[in-house]
């Protein structure tokens, strides 16, 4: 039973996420050779101030 874990900034809509469910779905039941139904995914979204990239938070970064 393959478990994909996606960990992103919030902010995605439910159709962003669905596609990509949908997506990475199709490429691990072709790749891997399972079921649609053996294929579970979740999407951790963390908000800018609980996410870093360079010891800088990325709430902290100029847009």
């Amino acid at each position: 039973m393959p478990h994909i874990q996606i960990t992103m900034l919030a902010g995605r809509t439910p159709d962003q996420k669905r596609k990509v469910a949908e997506r990475i779905t199709e490429t691990i039941v072709q790749e891997m050779g399972t079921q649609p139904d053996n294929v579970t995914i979740a999407f951790v979204e963390v908000a800018t101030t609980d996410f870093a990239k360079a010891g800088v938070l990325n709430s902290d970064k100029k847009k």
